[in-house]
């Protein structure tokens, strides 16, 4: 199953992932999560949960007695407690034990008392992931939870670059430019295809539509064009070593294997590619909209 980001973040643009966090209402999410994974008998029910909480939150082991509805009824209650206030790292422990360490097969007996296994562990296990997966892209997270781990989304860095062109991008001039840039993210972060071929070439479409929007009395056709002319060491001018850059990564959309033309020669775009085209593309926006800045400023009137 392939879990995609729902509506509601899937139209919301180029906004910052949620980093070094695990906010409430994400746990509340968590929370419901667990409801039905007891409901499904997915895991050993409450008290195993909360065991495995106590021991992140390294609170003292509690004696319990199994079968006990009251018993039950204070180990949801106590888990609640425990992982609204436990500390956000530990909450992606928890998640990954989840998956590793709770997940149950569901069986029962006929009447021979021969065991018969109605859904196995990996299908539970699978069940799970889907469903982490799903809290963390309703939750805009800056991970991901692939492979029974929570992994983050590409390197600090690059995030934290694509976070500073986000105000840039919230200029009404740039809405092409914020639709393509947006497109780019999902192809990056797709948990289980990412498609960093188009992830460059939406990345490169990005920084082209920026530069059509920010500089119109140039009426160019393409990025290259409005290089060209913006170019040079005058004021509200791009120096050419800089718009150098900015043509070598749209040579490659052309060049690059798979990017925008089958077959091409250009090399293959990798992760590290992928994740170096988003970072240079959002640096390049914020540079071009401060280019046209400058230009307008020194317009006299």
């Amino acid at each position: 199953m392939t879990v995609n980001a729902p509506f509601s973040r899937r139209e919301m643009g180029a906004k910052e992932w949620v980093q070094e966090d695990f906010p409430q209402s994400a746990r509340i999410a968590l929370l419901h999560l667990l409801h039905d994974l007891v409901h499904r008998e997915y895991v050993g029910g409450w008290v195993e949960i909360d065991k495995e909480v106590r021991r992140l939150a390294r609170e003292a082991p509690l004696e319990y007695e199994l079968g006990d509805s009251e018993t039950l009824r204070n180990a949801r209650i106590d888990t609640e407690g425990i992982l609204s206030r436990l500390p956000w790292p530990k909450v992606f422990d928890f998640c990954e034990r989840l998956q590793s360490h709770l997940a149950t097969e569901v069986h029962e007996f006929d009447f021979n008392g021969n065991r018969e296994v109605l859904t196995d562990r990996e299908e539970v296990q699978r069940y799970m992931a889907d469903e982490l997966q799903r809290i963390f892209l309703e939750e805009h997270f800056g991970y991901s939870f692939v492979g029974g781990e929570v992994k983050r989304r590409g390197r600090l860095h690059t995030r934290k670059q694509i976070a500073k062109a986000e105000p840039t991008l919230g200029d009404p001039r740039l809405d092409d430019a914020r639709v393509h840039f947006a497109k780019a993210l999902r192809c990056f972060d797709h948990p289980s295809k990412p498609d960093f071929e188009n992830c460059v070439k939406e990345a490169v479409c990005a920084v082209e539509a920026a530069a059509r929007r920010l500089f119109p009395h140039i009426k160019a056709k393409t990025l290259g064009d409005v290089i060209n002319r913006i170019q040079g060491s005058g004021e509200g001018q791009l120096p050419k070593p800089l718009a150098n850059t900015i043509g070598g990564l749209y040579a490659y959309r052309g060049a690059g294997d798979g990017v925008t033309h089958g077959g091409a020669d250009g090399g293959k775009a990798t992760q590290a590619i992928a994740e170096y085209s988003l970072a240079l593309a959002a640096s390049q926006i914020i540079l071009l909209h401060e280019v046209a800045s400058e230009a307008e400023a020194d317009v006299p009137f």
